[in-house]
């Protein structure tokens, strides 16, 4: 904690702003009436103004909001042009009841059953961030498949691209990648993160999706919110508590890829305050990917049509090694799959809560998950997971005015590249925890029209990745760092219309400087059921353990070879100390700056004649030294030479022949070879020993200057060849407009469409263009790997026993580039349909088909081609 001690006087000055998202403790129950003249009045929205969380009377007049944390809320009834605001307070472990008396002038009314309309619109309608709030009633009818990403997938500005069964990169606003982490993602506070990548696991997830209460989506810069590394936005994710999930679920759900799953979950109140909740469950599935280890086919051999175009199947039509070739629109050969469309996956969780006489709940959870056998695409190529291991632990204390969160978080992994390149022995170990504990206090004034919070968060990681003689795997040595932050939010009501938030953090760190990240954002309500948003935001990305070390085998390269030409050649015969083909390394660059992104962004939200409600939000965001992904150790520095030394060790100016990443120096060989002279010009003078020939040889192959790849010393200085590494790429500029449409057609029926366009610029390289060699254009290495143009359309229908929906999703044709793979995704179109039928209140049947139409496609160059996938469930409730 000494950075968070040297800055406590940065805090004191921050007290006008702060971080979104306070963790509201306790819980009440809130029920009550609208009645005029001592008869009930349906279809009145009470909307809890401070929650955002509203319900619709029925006939009788009735509400209940069930559970409510407890605390002091406005209530605002609206129906029509009528509108009354009330003042209420909730006691935690107690139901409190309120009678509203209305003197509205209701005519003769019609019935309004459009219910759900209403509470959708009044939920996020006042919240100064885009946000999509998923229901949960939608997650129950989706939860069987068990992937969360596809819960999100028809939602405005959802970026979603699946490779494998678990494999999805979540993002939004441009710039996806493989093991996306530009969307953070939290469940119940905790970062659920892979330490090394900072991507989600969304094979381990240690629950059931029908154990979510809460499901937010938060588009745009959100490290005001939540710190480093959500510089597009964040999955917050709850779960519910077991007092308001009581009774038992057993879920048994089979169908194609050979699916059969099993979930558990039971909860139970144990008396004395205390509450307990225990889930279990495993997935055992087939798979879409499938080994690609061409027989009797040479590499490269079908690349290219007739006319040189690259061929878009990534699958079975071309494969080369384009780390050694440089084709783009190939995939380079790999092993046979370890583990043959099999994946298992087995979890267990459990949690108890303890509600204490001044409304404090306390919690303490433990979770594990085991999985084995996906694929994921990466970087360096696609990578299986033979065995992976994620223990958690959590307690939280939550009080009205204070919450305390302690985690921890626990990851044992063993993956091995499928490379063909690679020797069988390159498995990619991976050993990490997560520690961290964050407290807050908030306090409100002025009849609550003002609220402060404040707060302090750390957090410590661990990297490690040994096999089992010790050797590092995926870094080149153990790494640690520490993490704090302190925080504060205002945000100050000036009327009914009108609503300020200011918001700012202060993140320091081992790894990087002092940052400070402030959001301001104006609400203007017209009335409760429409508002205008105006936010500015200030957020950074951090690179990740992996873009700062990484230290990871890509291939070989056939070096023995060309030191038997020329050090035991016909000329002369000397040691030139290469006994073996040295590897071709991607590496980490430890000098990579901060990428930093500011946005404004004008969003509107409003409910359309208690029918349609609408969303639409454009943003504008500049990011500035963008961190890149994988590009070639030569070359690429875009006319920066800064500690730059060529063969000779001299200060190189040429950036054509400038590495990246400078740690790696230039080879070296013997003494003897250093100096036994190969040949002398004879006009020059000049002469060339063998260790320089040796040098020039392997740049002047494929492979060599060409493609950027340079031999070179590894940080110990053994032989290497770099290939790859990561770089800072001056400013990007983008825009876009997210669309969200959902008309509710009548108490059972309702549509819901989106669409989203997105747009960049390139505006400034950060140096000299020309740098940058054939293999490397601008483009390639800030792809986007985002659709300029993609939308969604569904429709469901709900009713007493029924329900069923239908979505289809449409995104245009783009390029991907990331890492090793480079090629066009061709535009695809999915429809997926989901479908349940209670037959009382115990048993209920389900069904849900992913790419309804199986129209055979990849959604990331180098991905696998997704099919259809049909399962049916059944689910019992006691």
């Amino acid at each position: 904690m000494i950075l968070v001690k040297k800055r406590v006087g940065i805090a004191l000055l921050l007290l006008g702003f702060g971080s979104v998202g306070f963790a509201q403790p306790g819980a009440g129950r809130l029920e009550g009436r609208v009645v005029k003249e001592g008869q009930g009045v349906g279809a009145v929205t009470v909307l809890v103004n401070e929650l955002k969380k509203a319900e619709i009377t029925d006939e009788n007049g009735a509400f209940v909001f069930d559970p409510i944390p407890a605390g002091s809320y406005t209530l605002i009834f609206t129906l029509g042009d009528n509108t009354v605001v009330r003042q209420v307070i909730v006691l935690a472990g107690k139901p409190t009841k309120i009678e509203q008396a209305v003197d509205w002038n209701l005519g003769v009314r019609e019935k309004v059953t459009v219910t759900a309309a209403a509470a959708r619109a009044a939920k996020i309608v006042d919240a100064p961030a885009a946000i999509t709030s998923v229901p949960e009633e939608v997650i129950e009818r989706e939860a069987a498949h068990g992937q969360l990403p596809k819960i999100l997938e028809f939602t405005p500005g959802a970026e979603v691209t699946q490779s494998g069964l678990y494999d999805f990169n979540f993002n939004t606003r441009g710039f996806n990648s493989s093991l996306n982490r530009r969307v953070s993602t939290y469940i119940d506070g905790r970062n659920v993160g892979v330490v090394l990548l900072g991507a989600q696991e969304w094979s381990a997830l240690s629950m059931p999706l029908d154990d979510l209460a809460g499901l937010e989506f938060i588009r745009g810069p959100s490290a005001a919110l939540y710190g480093a590394n959500a510089s597009s936005g964040v999955i917050n994710i709850t779960t519910k508590a077991p007092r308001d999930s009581l009774g038992d679920m057993f879920r048994i759900t089979g169908g194609e890829l050979s699916t059969f799953a099993l979930d558990f979950r039971r909860a139970a109140e144990l008396g004395n305050g205390w509450f307990m909740k225990v889930m279990a469950g495993l997935k055992n599935t087939g798979d879409f990917t499938v080994s690609r280890n061409p027989e009797n086919q040479q590499p490269g051999s079908r690349c290219t049509d007739a006319l040189g175009n690259p061929l878009p199947n990534p699958e079975y039509e071309c494969y080369c090694d384009p780390q050694l070739t440089g084709d783009r629109g190939c995939i380079p050969p790999e092993k046979t799959l370890f583990r043959e469309q099999n994946n298992d996956i087995r979890f267990a969780t459990v949690r108890f809560d303890k509600y204490l006489a001044d409304d404090t709940l306390l919690t303490f959870e433990s979770g594990y998950t085991d999985a084995e056998g996906p694929v994921l695409q990466t970087g360096i190529g696609r990578v299986q997971i033979r065995n992976t291991r994620r223990p958690f632990a959590r307690f939280n204390y939550a009080h009205p005015r204070w919450n305390v969160l302690a985690h921890w978080t626990h990851r044992e992994g063993d993956q091995v590249n499928l490379n063909q390149e690679l020797r069988v022995q390159d498995e990619l170990i991976t050993d990490t925890d997560r520690y961290g504990v964050e407290a807050q206090g908030n306090w409100t004034f002025f009849s609550d029209r003002m609220r402060w919070v404040i707060g302090a968060a750390y957090t410590e990681e661990e990297v490690d990745s040994p096999d089992d003689q010790g050797a590092q795997t995926v870094i080149f040595e153990p790494v640690d760092a520490e993490y704090e932050a302190l925080f504060t939010q205002f945000d100050y009501k000036i009327n009914d219309h009108v609503k300020l938030v200011g918001a700012g953090r202060v993140d320091a760190s081992s790894l990087h400087d002092t940052q400070f990240s402030p959001k301001l954002a104006g609400v203007f309500s017209i009335n409760p059921k429409h508002s205008f948003r105006l936010t500015f935001n200030k957020a950074f990305q951090v690179a990740n353990y992996s873009e700062f070390f990484l230290h990871a085998r890509v291939g070989q390269f056939p070096l023995l070879g060309f030191a038997n030409a020329i050090c035991q050649g016909p000329i002369v015969q000397v040691d030139c100390g290469v006994t073996e083909d040295p590897p071709v390394l991607a590496v980490g660059n430890d000098d990579l700056r901060l990428e930093k992104t500011q946005s404004w962004e004008l969003g509107y939200s409003g409910l359309l004649g208690n029918r349609a409600f609408i969303t639409i939000d454009y943003y504008r965001s500049e990011h500035e030294d963008f961190i890149t992904d994988l590009i070639h150790q030569v070359g690429t520095s875009l006319g920066n030479t800064e500690g730059c030394v060529n063969t000779d060790f001299e200060p190189e100016t040429d950036p054509l022949e400038c590495p990246i990443n400078a740690d790696y120096l230039p080879w070296v060989s013997t003494d003897e070879a250093e100096n036994t002279v190969l040949f002398t010009n004879p006009i020059t003078g000049e002469t060339l020993t063998v260790a320089t020939a040796l040098r020039n040889a392997v740049d002047n192959s494929v492979g060599g200057n060409r493609l950027g790849l340079r031999l070179a010393q590894d940080l110990d200085g053994g032989t290497v060849i770099v290939g790859r590494t990561y770089a800072n790429i001056g400013d990007v500029e983008t825009q876009g407009i997210d669309l969200g449409i959902q008309y509710f057609v009548n108490e059972a029926w309702n549509l819901q469409a989106s669409y989203s366009w997105f747009d960049f610029e390139i505006i400034d390289t950060g140096g000299d263009a020309s740098g940058v060699p054939v293999a490397d254009d601008l483009e390639t290495i800030l792809s986007p790997n985002t659709p300029e143009h993609k939308g969604s359309l569904g429709v469901s229908f709900v009713k007493n026993r029924w329900s069923a929906s239908l979505s289809g999703r449409w995104v245009d044709d783009f390029f991907w580039g990331a890492g090793l793979f480079q090629g066009p995704v061709e535009s695809y179109t999915t429809a997926d349909f989901a479908g349940s039928v209670a037959f009382n209140r115990t048993v209920s049947l389900g069904f849900n088909v992913a790419n309804l139409l199986d129209d055979k496609h990849y959604q990331a160059y180098g991905g696998d081609r997704l099919s259809r996938r049909a399962l049916t469930n059944l689910t019992f409730h006691w």
